[in-house]
């Protein structure tokens, strides 16, 4: 195929819509081979469009989610006995150990010594093997049909769990449940895969109404905003290639950031839930223990306790969801913007449509990589700083 002008493609590129910049960078992978890579910045007011689009399409983010669980709990369809299918190390690509996961998680809940437990996001029910017995009433949600199922056949095979009830839907839809009818909700390594922090703080508005006078929600395993530079320079090095050049390694730590489409939320959300959730009157934030060092290095737990003292004393708020935009004028954002990530992903996906349809006979960039502005600027300054390839400087310079 021919090599084409760069500016012809960033041409095709700074034609669509969306595309307020562009520019090209040669990199090398880790046999010596060169390859182009575009990167692209969104207008801010297009990208804010793009991803309230895609926020007010949750029912379609659900369903992928939905699909993506159906497909894993299928794979280990064998055994009905729960497992912790899915959940692999980031450093190794191999799958946690069940005590890393679960141990410290199944201590904390029984801690709150709740007798009648909600667990939102129940999967394939390895905590109501553990808590269940226990209790009076469990009821767990999930909105995988295939996981809903295996347990129903698993908890009647086992005496001890058939009084659980388990409950087809996402995590959003509490509806026929009774206000103050349980002592603890548990919504556990769930709160990563939700399309974004507002809908985090509906499910947890919910739920507080369900909570009886002192008793708990608890929010497992959740990723921190404030430790997300350093986990995926962690997660980068250890899978570097031998040889690799540090301007490569810094712009794949950079773009994993930018790229991260899980919910990542700062510990100073939950403390200070109780401002627009009236019934939550008191937060704890816990570091994990165990000896899983991505979980115990890079995740928390959070028990909320519901005061319904607060609630009779605040009768003037309307609106419990929290304006992100203007927490984000405050201070740092206290959260990652998933369905941002997601829109620039398709964008991305597009923009390389659109250059193969626009360019059939061409040479064309590995993949374009749409960003934000904030996110751009950043890349073309590690291009000109340190290029990646003598050409990487120059190719910088004549296309922005």
């Amino acid at each position: 195929m021919p090599a084409l002008p760069m500016n012809e493609v960033v041409r095709v590129l700074m034609a669509h819509p969306d595309v307020a910049d562009a520019v090209l960078s040669f990199e090398r992978s880790h046999d010596g081979r060169q390859f182009e890579i575009a990167f692209v910045a969104v207008d801010p007011d297009r990208l804010s469009v793009g991803a309230n689009h895609l926020q007010a399409e949750t029912e379609r983010r659900v369903a992928q989610w939905r699909r993506a669980f159906d497909q894993a709990y299928r794979h280990d369809a064998d055994s009905l006995a729960p497992s912790f299918v899915g959940w692999t190390s980031n450093f190794t690509n191999k799958p946690i150990p069940e005590p890393e996961m679960a141990d410290c998680t199944i201590q904390r809940i029984r801690a709150l010594g709740a007798r009648r437990v909600l667990e939102i996001g129940c999967g394939v029910g390895l905590l109501v093997e553990k808590l269940a017995p226990g209790c009076e009433v469990y009821c767990g949600t999930d909105l995988s049909p295939v996981a809903v199922q295996r347990l129903r056949a698993f908890a009647q095979s086992r005496p001890e769990l058939r009084h659980v009830e388990f409950l087809e839907r996402e995590a959003t839809d509490l509806t026929g449940l009774l206000p103050h009818s349980f002592d603890a909700v548990v919504l556990n390594s769930v709160v990563q895969y939700f399309p974004g922090i507002e809908y985090l703080h509906t499910v947890l508005e919910r739920a507080a109404d369900l909570v009886a006078p002192g008793g708990h929600i608890f929010v497992g395993d959740v990723r921190n905003l404030e430790l997300l530079p350093a986990f995926h320079r962690e997660v980068q090095a250890a899978k570097a290639a031998p040889g690799a050049t540090e301007a490569s390694l810094e712009r794949k730590i950079f773009l994993s950031i930018a790229q991260d489409r899980e919910l990542v939320i700062d510990p100073g959300y939950f403390q200070g839930i109780s401002q627009t959730i009236p019934q939550i009157g008191a937060a704890d934030v816990l570091l994990k223990q165990g000896s899983s060092y991505e979980l115990t290095r890079y995740r928390y737990d959070v028990v909320l306790r519901v005061d319904h003292q607060a609630i009779s004393a605040c009768t003037d708020n309307n609106s419990l969801v929290p304006d992100m935009k203007h927490w984000a004028d405050e201070r740092q954002p206290l959260a990652t913007d998933p369905m941002a990530a997601a829109f620039l992903q398709h964008l991305g996906m597009a923009l390389g449509n659109a250059l193969r349809a626009e360019l059939p006979d061409a040479q064309l960039p590995a993949a374009v990589i749409a960003l934000s502005q904030r996110d751009f600027a950043e890349i073309v300054h590690a291009l000109l700083r340190v290029p990646a390839d003598p050409g990487s400087r120059e190719a910088a310079e004549a296309s922005i």
